[in-house]
């Protein structure tokens, strides 16, 4: 190894710091006009909420000069946001859209090649519990009740929620399977919120920005989920209700097309690093229960590409796709 004194290694150290900076600050991207924030489902989501609570923290720590808005757009099993962003928009510095994992999945059950191989990662923030809840006067009051009565009566009861293929859809299908009991999922345009407040399904599987304001009127009722609740601290967790199966993670963060350079993915890490350490964001985490979590850049870009192999893998054992075939 190449040595020298403390003395010179101190001042060129100084002297390259200076030059760094200032390259960097001469180099580094920042936008020259607004970004906007695309959230791929409907503004009654808890993937609008979450964006909601970013675009809130960023227009209060004035993070972003230029001007932010968001913006929702919806449909084809979230396809056409991710068409919008990864290929309408290619390169497109000034549009960041929110990352979930149905945006993994859903291109592997719609066949879809526009999919993470389009996209560069920015930041997964934070994860958010699945919530088993059921109408205030549904008889269930916990999961055993409802394994019961679904062996009871086959096929007879309703989970129901968004597309089938999203987190809570394939989390209900692992713990009926784990549970040895047979139900029947039906997916709603709006997450079947309505139809859960009016009796009509069984149960849901719900974010918690999607429940709460309904649990605090005593509309529903909460009665296990997949993380302790720090609001909700009597509610067990779906393991110590007694199933312990595996539970996909309801992650939220950010990405933006492949065409961006490096410069852009890491003004925009930055960005929302200081999101995440905000006053707002941290009582949105607080509120609805959410775990913080940080995975940025290649990490995540890596994190993902594996994440597409074990949904591919989970699908094909689900039977929701056929396995692909070898070319010979």
């Amino acid at each position: 190894m190449f040595k020298m004194s403390q003395k010179t290694f101190v001042c060129g150290a100084a002297s390259l710091t200076v030059f760094v900076l200032a390259s960097a600050s001469a180099s580094a991207w920042k936008p020259s006009k607004e970004v906007e924030l695309i959230a791929h489902e409907k503004t009654s989501t808890s993937t609008y909420g979450f964006a909601s609570a970013v675009l809130a923290a960023i227009k209060e720590d004035k993070l972003l000069p230029k001007g932010v808005s968001l913006r929702s757009i919806s449909g084809v099993r979230e396809g056409t946001a991710r068409a919008f962003v990864g290929v309408k928009n290619k390169g497109n510095p000034h549009m960041v859209q929110v990352l979930s994992p149905s945006q993994i999945n859903n291109p592997i059950l719609s066949k879809s090649k526009v999919d993470y191989k389009l996209f560069r990662g920015v930041a997964i923030m934070v994860v958010a519990p699945l919530n088993l809840t059921v109408p205030s006067k549904s008889p269930y009051k916990s999961m055993k009740d409802i394994v019961a009565d679904a062996k009871k009566h086959p096929g007879k009861v309703i989970h129901g929620g968004g597309a089938y293929g999203n987190v809570a859809s394939l989390v209900g299908e692992m713990w009926a399977r784990k549970a040895g009991f047979k139900q029947t999922y039906v997916a709603y345009k709006r997450q079947g919120m309505l139809e859960l407040l009016g009796g009509h399904i069984a149960y849901g599987m719900h974010n918690p920005v999607q429940i709460d304001k309904f649990v605090k009127a005593g509309k529903l009722r909460i009665i296990a989920a997949s993380k302790k609740l720090g609001t909700y601290p009597k509610v067990p967790t779906f393991k110590e209700s007694g199933y312990n199966f595996p539970v996909l993670e309801q992650y939220r963060g950010w990405w933006l097309s492949r065409g961006v350079p490096d410069d852009v993915i890491n003004f925009y890490i930055s960005i929302m690093n200081k999101v995440r350490k905000s006053a707002i964001f941290k009582k949105y985490e607080k509120k609805y229960n959410m775990t913080s979590t940080w995975v940025t850049g290649k990490t995540l870009d890596r994190m993902l590409a594996e994440e597409y192999k074990s949904y591919y893998k989970l699908d094909t054992e689900l039977k929701l796709i056929g396995k692909k075939k070898n070319k010979n």
